[in-house]
């Protein structure tokens, strides 16, 4: 199997992502947005279905809302990889690599910082690009490696995984975070999970998180489609109990409201910008 490649072309410099040691808020992102009325995932961009139009839509639509950051994941059993059908780590897919290369290359032209996702979501076997998440670790440090080898130079993040104690362990994610960091050069990676729940009016941590992440990309413990039924005041006291037990690693709260153009949502993005240990949060403000 070849590498893979990127073709630089012309990029505008971006400075590399760096979280300072403030509660000033350096990611801004929405894994939400609206294209002509419907609700799309953002970060399945360069996934089936999505045309080149709709890509520099959402470059548009974080202009227009002051967002600064572009997540885009590699894996989804559904409905994305860089491989054809059924061939992870077997046989590239070039049209999938371009397409997701030259998005790449819009976005920092554009001055956007871009976080790249290596997984999501739990195994499909009814997905077309099953399987994945099942083939061996040494196989997964291998798409690590060739990853960073060619998108070092243009990614400002990794995450590991969208939700990814859902369908891992927290020893497998620090693995992937050891492996990855062997050859991000310097690059954060980190980590988009959810790791509190409510019991009642009281607060606990229900999934142990990796001590190892440069961050946590955090979602919020309501589904983000009932976003809107969690008050500003139960939102802020959720993040603040997260950072508190975050033994000092940066929070980015990068889920929380579906209806990301609602008033509650903008309201609720506001408030938890505030607080201090939040270096990042999605949607408008």
């Amino acid at each position: 199997m070849k590498d893979l490649k990127i073709n630089a072309g012309t990029v505008s410099s971006v400075p590399k992502l760096t979280l300072k040691n403030s509660a000033e808020c350096v990611i801004r992102n929405a894994l939400f947005w609206i294209y002509n009325g419907v609700t799309h995932a953002s970060w399945l961009l360069c996934g089936d279905g999505v045309t080149a139009a709709q890509r520099t839509a959402y470059i548009q639509w974080c202009k227009k809302y002051g967002l600064n950051t572009v997540l885009l994941c590699l894996n989804n059993e559904g409905y994305m990889s860089l491989f054809k059908p059924g061939k992870y780590m077997q046989e590239w897919d070039d049209a999938r690599v371009d397409i997701t290369a030259n998005f790449i290359l819009e976005c920092k032209a554009a001055g956007l910082l871009v976080g790249i996702v290596f997984w999501d979501h739990p195994e499909d076997k009814s997905g077309k690009y099953y399987p994945i998440l099942s083939r061996p670790d040494e196989l997964h440090a291998k798409f690590i490696e060739i990853v960073c080898g060619a998108l070092n130079p243009y990614v400002d993040l990794y995450l590991i995984g969208c939700e990814s104690n859902r369908y891992r362990s927290v020893e497998w994610v620090e693995a992937a975070i050891a492996a990855t960091k062997q050859f991000s050069n310097g690059i954060l990676v980190g980590t988009h999970e959810q790791n509190v729940s409510w019991s009642g009016s009281s607060l606990k941590m229900t999934r142990r998180v990796s001590s190892t992440a440069d961050f946590w990309c955090y979602e919020t413990a309501n589904h983000p489609a009932k976003g809107d039924s969690v008050s500003v005041v139960d939102m802020v006291k959720e993040i603040k109990f997260l950072v508190a037990n975050a033994h000092g690693v940066p929070v980015w709260v990068g889920e929380h409201n579906l209806n990301i153009l609602g008033a509650t949502s903008i309201s609720q993005a506001r408030a938890i910008a505030g607080i201090e240990g939040v270096y990042g949060v999605d949607g408008p403000m």
